[in-house]
């Protein structure tokens, strides 16, 4: 399994940060992590706990299809997610605090293989997670301050 917390310095506020990860996160996503080809809101009504989905990836050559639920939604607070089935186990939560000229918001990510090739070679990719959760906190910033200035993606 691959586990990692890290914080981000944004200078949007908290309200404009939880509104760029939780309420637009079918919208969104895409923009933090680029191996992510599609989302689909499966459920009605606005993202909240309990809203379903299915996100599309890119997997090297391949393309993976996982269910996804919302697992935590405290306005302007707290946002998380999991996959509920396919390949790979993920769970995102977010934890959004304001702070002087802005907002900090702590990712915290787990991943692990659930199909058996990716159980394999999970250990060999533990490394490429870290790269990606990198720079994927890097966008997910970016995006963030851009928010604070009023230009969403």
């Amino acid at each position: 399994m691959f586990d990692s917390v890290t914080t981000i310095e944004a200078r949007c506020d908290q309200a404009a940060a939880f509104d760029h990860i939780a309420r637009r996160f079918f919208e969104h996503h895409g923009i933090w992590d680029p191996s992510v080809v599609s989302m689909t809101k499966t459920s009605d009504g606005p993202v909240g706990r309990g809203t379903t989905g299915m996100e599309g990836r890119r997997f090297g050559p391949s393309r993976m299809v996982s269910e996804i639920a919302v697992t935590a939604f405290e306005p302007d607070r707290r946002f998380g997610f999991e996959t509920t089935k396919g390949p790979m186990s993920e769970r995102l939560e977010c934890t959004i605090e304001a702070r002087p000229g802005g907002s900090e918001v702590r990712v915290h990510i787990r991943l692990a293989g659930v199909a058996l090739p990716l159980k394999i070679m999970e250990p060999l990719m533990r490394p490429m997670f870290a790269r990606n959760l990198r720079a994927n906190t890097e966008r997910m910033r970016l995006a963030l301050d851009a928010a604070a200035t009023g230009a969403h993606p």
